[in-house]
């Protein structure tokens, strides 16, 4: 019983952060100043990432032990490249949103912003680009994060059956080598590297991967010490990213410019930030509460076909820019407002299909159950003697 409320419950929290997610990629629509990165150091990505770590604990974690470790290696390698298929399909339909989008605008922003300058500029190159992952577009560059991290997953898990201990200190490792510079990908065709660094993200995924190690074991045990400092730690964050509620102005602007808050190579201070949040909401079982609520079901659904929704999301938010984008150009309505009335029936559209996938899967299910059951019946009872 205590298994299936613990996966439950981290279906809940990754249907809220597909949300978060689908919300804040669309920016300027009314609802992203809500979201959490507004009043925290991290955001949506950290909580996916670490979730997607402790998902792989959990689910080829106790194969491990088994001897199993090459079904687990096969198993995270054929996840690595559906995610690169289901990213490449997800790609081409944000360019022919946003090609549609710039031909009835005619706002050039719809093709040069957020990397697709390369795509429409040069398009033989920008495709190979994106075939070979050197090139993304913004707002389309989390699953490539994912997959690198899905080739490092059976490192990870092995270490951590190892020791967990071992496994955080190869990946503090390869997570200063990503910050000195020296580990990282790099893009192409553009000059750079990719926007999130795979060697510095595998810190987290690590640490959600040990997490659910050590879940499989024991709970993680209550500290007051901790909960206390980690609680200030979420405290402080907002109190920065809020200016003090509006009294100190400055706070803002120090925050942003003396902390280490990186995204591209995942900051110090966003870490922490995220590690504080994450025990402080599973040492007072927030989780466990909330999905009792009237959203909680739906927000279980959303985690339980993840990906679905994720790829529908992401379809749904470049719609949403390029709505956003009409508004602004070809009518009087505030785009702000035309974005939150898109983003709230976005969220309706997402949850009527979570439904759908979960009300077709029972239907498959007991399909498949009445299937045997009458192939129980037809199957001879004995035999026939001579």
């Amino acid at each position: 019983m205590a298994a299936s409320i613990r996966n439950t419950t981290i279906d809940f929290w990754r249907g809220l952060v597909l949300l978060i997610i689908f919300v804040n990629h669309i920016p300027g629509n009314l609802i992203e100043h809500i979201t959490p990165r507004n009043y925290g150091f991290s955001d949506s990505t950290e909580a996916f990432i670490f979730i997607s770590g402790l998902s792989v604990a959990l689910v080829y974690g106790p194969r491990l032990p088994q001897g199993d470790l090459f079904s687990v290696v096969k198993q995270c390698l054929r996840r690595a490249f559906k995610l690169y298929r289901v990213h490449l399909a997800l790609t081409a339909g944000a360019i022919v949103l946003f090609s549609i989008g710039y031909e009835l605008s005619e706002e050039i922003g719809l093709i040069e912003e957020h990397g697709r300058s390369v795509v429409f500029g040069d398009t033989a190159k920008g495709i190979t680009g994106i075939i070979l992952l050197g090139h993304q577009l913004g707002y389309f560059n989390i699953l490539p994060l994912y997959i690198a991290l899905m080739f490092w997953a059976p490192v990870a898990l092995v270490l951590a059956r190892v020791h967990v201990g071992l496994a955080m200190i190869v990946s503090a490792a390869v997570y200063v080598l990503a910050r000195l510079g020296i580990a990282t990908l790099h893009s192409w065709p553009e000059p750079g590297t990719w926007f999130f660094n795979p060697f510095a993200w595998q810190f987290l995924f690590t640490a959600g991967i040990v997490t659910g190690i050590l879940m499989l074991e024991r709970p993680i045990p209550y500290s007051r010490p901790l909960a206390l400092t980690a609680l200030a730690a979420v405290a402080l964050s907002a109190i920065a990213l809020t200016a003090g509620f509006g009294l100190y102005p400055w706070l803002y602007d120090l925050a942003l410019t003396k902390l280490d808050l990186s995204k591209q190579d995942l900051g110090l201070v966003r870490i922490l930030h995220f590690l504080a949040l994450a025990y402080l909401l599973t040492q007072f079982k927030i989780g466990n509460v909330l999905k009792t609520t009237v959203a909680g079901p739906d927000l279980v659904r959303l985690g339980q076909h993840s990906l679905t929704i994720f790829a529908v999301g992401s379809l749904l938010s470049a719609l949403g820019q390029v709505v956003m984008t009409l508004a602004a150009v070809k009518s009087s309505a505030s785009p702000q407002v035309i974005g939150m009335v898109f983003t709230v029936l976005g969220i309706i559209g997402l949850v009527a299909l979570a439904r759908y996938l979960e009300w077709n899967k029972q239907n498959l299910t007991a399909r498949r159950n009445g299937q045997a059951k009458g192939l129980e019946l037809s199957a001879p009872t004995g035999r026939l003697s001579s």
